[in-house]
């Protein structure tokens, strides 16, 4: 590369003086992949989401991860996928960021489809393009050993890597092409007796002590004992309901806090997952109206949620295309011009009926075990209303497009665009990070759900706050994705139009519910004809208006009651139930006395502002009772 500099500065000078052009191509300096296996993606789960990823693209149905936790000194990825020829391993350990996906050399050597290179052998739309997955290892290790066979071999190979760590002092005094060597590789092979059996298996040793207590979540724990000691400003945090335990620094087979699982040792591993989303869904019940993932769970099992959003795994109950009528859930289709009212018979899915397809796995179901734990899809279509609306039941809204991208030069439209998508509308979206866009290309996502809906502008924050979707690429987007996979180049023809889609949808969706709201009101105003309204009704009703809009739905029902069963009940429907029984207690202590209509009332002024959304029970029952007591104290 530095001979080939030299030439082309001369022929510059020569040109220069002659008038003639010089033409040359781009080349990517060595110091690039330097950096791609010194690790480029935000935290440790990345790692294992790209490696199931690759399990995906060769076709596996079975990815098995193990851990040592909470040790984490040692981690296996196992699939069953169709492994790797001498040749492929051979490509991959040569060409990193030259994945052979994707092209006519992956076609070749049979790690793609050999009618259409964007497919994997056996039909499945490709995740990976860039051939960088595997060292996303580098966020864990330097250290990490491949197995692999494919069927119909008598052997199997194994390839230990080392990688080498870069340091900007090496990377500034290093002088040629030479010094950037990424890493080293040992590769040997041994007789295999089972023909028939193929797959993958990447062995992690040696994770590093930083990426192990990550994992471990020490760095949260140690935040609880600061603030324990009152080294933290503010209230004190939480600990987390759900936790793998805490472990000593120096010793990991030490617990200083035994583990709090949501589900038994006897449990099967899909048991397992479901009764992690059931534990997580009834923390709206003890600990806040909208609990969220990072209060609720430490790293661990964070990151087995995270990954279970994801990876192309099956959903915890059906895909959104494949609901029915029997569901309850009232279905929109997204025109042109409006949200129409779809209406389905029988057991027809909406899918069915809308021709949507992104249900369809060609190769079949893809399972992945996580230490036992199934992951499934944290992500469910209540037929249940959480809340008090007047609309009586949730709403699903669905599209599907064919953008005109592919009959513009690839240059300036980016080539073909197509997807399909829904958007789900239900009072309390549970947990808080379901809130929002996800959008997944070819079945996986490397983002997370946006709240903001890819940027939506228009003040819609209480209706946006009440809406999940997700976006099934089905064509096109791979080249917006940043090299990451965990976010977007805005600037890309296939995101712009996609975020004019989803800013679309989203009004057509908020614009029907509008309708529906303001029906309801005509409805209930008419009913209430004639019928006295205190001043304190009107003061609330009016302030609700101001804030919320006219055409906005009613304010939340509130109500005090005693502790005990029906108000843990009463708050998982969605009411901001009250105990009653604390709050007369905190009255009679500081010798105030308030209306329990007042109360209400101003519960209802602080929902209105939005004051109570990311407060915890305990924590909004302090701030009424403190509001209670300054107007209720006797002067």
């Amino acid at each position: 590369m530095q001979d080939r500099a030299e030439e082309l500065a001369l022929e510059i000078r020569r040109g220069r003086q002659s008038g003639d052009v010089v033409r040359t191509t781009l080349r990517v300096d060595d110091r690039v992949l330097a950096r791609v296996t010194d690790g480029i993606y935000r935290r440790p789960s990345s790692a294992f989401r790209e490696l199931i990823s690759n399990s995906y693209d060769a076709d596996a149905t079975e990815v098995i991860l193990q851990t040592d936790a909470p040790r984490f000194e040692r981690i296996v990825v196992r699939d069953n996928g169709l492994g790797m020829s001498p040749e492929v391993l051979a490509d991959l350990v040569t060409h990193i960021g030259g994945s052979s996906k994707r092209t006519a050399k992956g076609k070749r050597l049979g790690t793609a489809n050999p009618s259409d290179p964007t497919l994997s052998p056996g039909g499945r739309r490709l995740i990976g393009k860039i051939g960088i997955g595997l060292f996303s290892v580098a966020q864990l290790t330097q250290h990490f050993q491949v197995i692999t066979k494919r069927r119909g071999d008598d052997f199997r190979t194994s390839a230990v890597v080392i990688l080498k760590t870069h340091t900007e002092e090496m990377l500034a005094a290093a002088s040629d092409k030479h010094a950037f060597e990424t890493g080293t590789v040992t590769i040997t092979s041994e007789p295999a007796t089972d023909i028939e059996t193929q797959g993958t298996e990447i062995v992690l040793m040696e994770i590093t002590p930083q990426a192990r207590e990550l994992l471990q979540g020490l760095d949260r724990w140690t935040f609880l004992d600061r603030a324990e000691a009152g080294d933290v400003d503010g209230a004190p945090p939480m600990p987390p309901s759900y936790h793998i335990g805490r472990v000593a620094r120096d010793d990991a087979d030490v617990y200083l806090e035994q583990p709090r699982l949501p589900w038994d040792v006897s449990d099967a591993p899909s048991a397992r997952f479901r009764k992690l989303y059931a534990a997580v869904r009834q923390e709206v019940r003890t600990r806040k109206a909208t609990p969220n993932i990072e209060e609720s769970l430490d790293h661990y099992l964070g990151m087995i949620w995270l990954l279970s959003l994801a990876v192309p795994v099956p959903y915890i109950d059906r895909h959104p295309f494949e609901l029915t009528a029997g569901d309850g859930i009232g279905f929109y289709s997204l025109t042109s011009r409006s949200a129409e009212p779809v209406e389905l018979t029988g057991t027809e899915t909406i899918g069915q009926r809308l021709g949507l397809t992104s249900t369809v796995d060609p190769v079949g179901l893809f399972r992945v075990l996580l230490d036992d734990v199934e992951l499934l899809r944290p992500i469910s279509f209540d037929r249940d209303l959480h809340g008090t609306s007047e609309i009586g039941r949730p709403l699903m809204f669905f599209g599907k497009v064919t953008s005109g991208l592919g009959a513009v030069p690839p240059d300036i439209g980016g080539g073909a665009l197509s997807f399909e998508a829904y958007l789900y509308w239900n009072q309390k979206i549970t947990p808080k990070e379901n809130n929002g866009c996800l959008v997944r290309v070819n079945n996986a996502s490397g983002v997370l759900f946006d709240p903001s809906f890819l940027g939506y502008q228009v003040s819609e924050l209480t209706r946006l706050r009440q809406l999940m979707s997700e976006v099934f690429i089905t064509e096109g987007l791979d080249a917006a994705l940043n090299i990451d996979r965990e976010s977007f180049n805005y600037s890309h023809p296939h995101y712009q139009y996609l975020q004019k889609w989803v800013h679309f949808a989203v009004r057509q969706t908020t614009n029907r519910l509008k309708q529906l709201n303001k029906e309801l009101l005509e409805t209930r105003r008419a009913a209430a004809a004639g019928h006295r309204v205190s001043h304190l009704e009107n003061l609330v009703e009016r302030v609700w208006r101001d804030r919320k809009g006219l055409d906005a739905e009613p304010p939340p029902e509130v109500r005090l009651a005693p502790g005990g069963q029906a108000l843990l009940a009463d708050r998982e429907r969605g009411i901001l139930v009250f105990n009653a029984d604390t709050l007369e207690a905190e009255a009679a202590a500081r010798d105030s006395t308030v209306e329990n209509t007042q109360l209400e009332a101003l519960v209802k002024v602080l929902s209105a502002w939005g004051l109570l959304e990311n407060l915890s029970w305990e924590e909004q029952q302090s701030l009424v009772a403190d509001i209670a007591a300054v107007f209720g104290a006797r002067p």
